[in-house]
C-alpha cells in the first residue's frame, strides 16, 4: 500500500523507498546516519556532528519526539525550511495546522513510524510557491535514540529541489503558520 500526503494527488507519497528518492540531500544523510549507526544500536544527538554535513543544515529539521500522546516539537529548522515553511522552532506540528498542501496527520504519521518503527522514512509531495508553479519537495526522517533504543528525537531533511531563488516566499497555501 502507497501512503498517500494528499489522497487526492497521486504525487504525494510517503513510505518510500530509498531507492526512489532522488534528492542528493537526502541520500547524503542517509549515508552519515548509518556511518554513526552502532550495531544493533540508534544514534543520538550527541553523536552527530553537523561539521560532517555542513551544506545539508539549512535543509534541517531538528524535533522532540513525545509520547502519550504522540507528538513532534521543533527543536530546531534550517534557514532554507524556515524560508519556505516559516518560524517552526518551538512549536508542535500539530499545532501548526495543515492545509491542501501540508497534512498535518500524513507529516505526524511519517514521525511516528520513524519513532515506533525506529527506522527512517522517505516521501515525495509537491508545494506550490508564490508564482504558481507546483515544486517536488522530498523529505527524509531518521530517528534518534538519546539511549541507542527508545526514540526521543527525529533528525528530518526536507529538499525542495527546484524551488527558484525568483520563489522566495511559499504561497499562502504553503504557509503553516
Amino acid at each position: 500500500m502507497i501512503n498517500m500526503i494528499q489522497p487526492h494527488d497521486a504525487d504525494g507519497r510517503f513510505d518510500l523507498p530509498l531507492s526512489e528518492i532522488s534528492s542528493e540531500l537526502i541520500q547524503q544523510f542517509h549515508r552519515h546516519w548509518l556511518q554513526i549507526c552502532s550495531t544493533g544500536r540508534l544514534p543520538g544527538r550527541a553523536d552527530i556532528d553537523p561539521s560532517n554535513f555542513k551544506r545539508i543544515l539549512p535543509n534541517v529539521i531538528l524535533v522532540d519526539v513525545e509520547r502519550d500522546p504522540f507528538r513532534v516539537r521543533y527543536r530546531l529548522c534550517g534557514t532554507r525550511v524556515t524560508e519556505y515553511c516559516g518560524q517552526l522552532t518551538g512549536r508542535y506540528l500539530d499545532e501548526v495546522g495543515a492545509n491542501d498542501v501540508w497534512s498535518t496527520a500524513a507529516y505526524l504519521r511519517q514521525y511516528e513510524i520513524a519513532a515506533l518503527e525506529t527506522r527512517p522514512i522517505f516521501s515525495f509531495d509537491r508545494t506550490t510557491g508564490r508564482s504558481g508553479v507546483r515544486h517536488p519537495l522530498q523529505t527524509g526522517i531518521w530517528p534518534l535514540a538519546s539511549d541507542g533504543r527508545t526514540v526521543d528525537r527525529c533528525i528530518a531533511v526536507e529538499d525542495y529541489l527546484r524551488f527558484r531563488r525568483i520563489d522566495p516566499q511559499p504561497a499562502p497555501l504553503m504557509k503553516i503558520y
